[in-house]
């Protein structure tokens, strides 16, 4: 099983105190109190969010008006999940406060025009609750949740069959989500609270599924998934009790895995990437947002407005972002124009900086930047994960000037995609930094990471 990789909060993470996140989201109107646990939106304007009592409401002008469709269910409806604008799928969870028959158990609601009808079915199997639905076509579809239930479809849902799943360590663990990169190369996610986390990976469109190697399956559920590329993929989740929100990392497609905690109680239930690098998350026990700024490598907390605990987002590009939860918040990504400040140049070199490499992820090469404000002996190098000594790019006495210095992994043997650290350190006697530092020598120490990737 992967060990915790605690270290790393020290490493990789760094935080500070919660901050607040009106400056980025703010709530909209709303058409209900009641819950909502789960949202979908087709492009900016276009939407669906829906929770309680089998409510979803449609809007098409970016949540300034709200319209309830008829979904002929009382369920509490725990998942979305559209093809596209007009074919979709939802589960629902029926019990005795919620369905009239006292069936307990899943219903599975299904439109082919954007949900101005929903047909809804009972899934074969009492007291079975389904959390994750996926569809590659109209026929070709899969769903899963507890007890222990992946299952499979070619007829476009009128027959569910258990999917083919090869044995692994924890192959038998609910499914909680579906990712797909592509028709063919796709995830499933999920995972036991308290026991397990585990992850199945196909590359043939379903027919067959591989959970992950034993020895990389993560100490903690995983309700989500991304993509950057095709190698590499960031799944999240965590321990609402001790351990906090955690995140599962492949940098070869799923071969191996890297997993860790980030330092913030509660579990993350859903994520999205507003860009390439810049991706929230949603902790509703915490009532937080987390968002990362570097490929989910580091992350920080946001309060939600008003403390909200919200279940579900979702960016449809990278100015228009939506959240739903508990008591029918809905709030939305306010996108703001970067200030524009001219100043004038300053040459002056002050301070001792080093820069953020690029590009990042790199291969094979990437340029790493620092600065030198006097005269100094400089080392800069290369680590890995655990602190090994990678390389020496620079151990030598520099004048004051600014630097760049290329670093190439050809010219490490079998050198492995994953995370690195460059560090920056100077020692230097001279004077003039500044009247503090003055009559003793100074040293400087910074480190910063980058990634490789194959």
């Amino acid at each position: 099983m992967i060990i915790r990789l605690t270290y790393l909060i020290l490493l990789a993470i760094t935080l500070s105190n919660f901050i607040f996140a009106q400056n980025f989201w703010e709530r909209i109107s709303s058409p209900t109190t009641n819950f909502l646990r789960t949202l979908y939106f087709a492009d900016s304007l276009k939407g669906w969010v829906a929770g309680d009592s089998g409510a979803i409401f449609y809007t098409n002008d970016g949540g300034l008006n709200w319209t309830q469709q008829q979904t002929n269910t009382k369920s509490k409806i725990m998942r979305l999940f559209f093809l596209d604008s007009e074919k979709a799928w939802a589960l629902a969870w029926a019990n005795a406060a919620n369905s009239d028959n006292l069936f307990y158990g899943t219903e599975i609601l299904k439109t082919t025009n954007g949900g101005i009808n929903w047909s809804v079915e009972q899934y074969g199997e009492e007291n079975t609750f389904l959390r994750g639905i996926c569809f590659l076509d109209t026929l070709k579809g899969f769903m899963g949740g507890a007890p222990a239930k992946f299952l499979a479809t070619s007829n476009g849902g009128l027959n569910w069959e258990p999917a083919n799943i090869d044995s692994g360590t924890y192959s038998s663990y609910p499914v909680i989500g579906f990712k797909f990169y592509n028709d063919l190369y796709g995830f499933a996610c999920g995972g036991r609270f308290d026991i397990a986390g585990v992850i199945w990976k196909t590359t043939n469109a379903g027919d067959s599924w591989t959970p992950i190697d034993g020895k990389y399956s993560p100490p903690d559920e995983v309700w989500d998934m991304h993509y950057f590329d095709s190698l590499h993929v960031l799944g999240i989740g965590g321990d609402p009790d001790v351990f906090g929100v955690g995140l599962i990392y492949s940098l070869d497609a799923g071969e191996s895995w890297d997993y860790f905690e980030i330092g913030i109680p509660g579990r993350a239930f859903a994520m999205s990437f507003r860009t390439e690098n810049e991706g929230w998350a949603v902790v509703p026990q915490s009532e937080l947002f987390v968002t990362t700024f570097d490929y989910g490598y580091s992350w920080t907390p946001f309060s939600t407005p008003d403390s909200t605990q919200l279940y579900d987002i979702i960016f449809t590009d990278s100015i228009t972002g939506y959240a739903v939860g508990d008591g029918g918040v809905i709030v939305k990504y306010k996108y703001q124009i970067p200030d524009m400040v001219f100043n004038e140049p300053n040459f002056a070199l002050n301070e001792f900086t080093l820069d953020q490499n690029y590009p990042n992820p790199f291969n094979p090469s990437t340029v790493i930047g620092y600065q030198v404000p006097v005269s100094s002996t400089i080392t800069l190098k290369i680590y890995d994960i655990l602190g090994n000594d990678v390389a020496t790019l620079i151990d030598e006495y520099k004048p004051a000037g600014k630097y760049e210095v290329e670093f190439n992994v050809t010219q490490i043997s079998n050198l492995s995609s994953g995370i690195y650290f460059y560090q920056l350190s100077a020692v230097s006697s001279e004077t003039n930094l500044s009247a503090r530092r003055q009559g003793a020598e100074y040293k400087f120490i910074q480190t910063k990471k980058m990634i490789y990737s194959k």
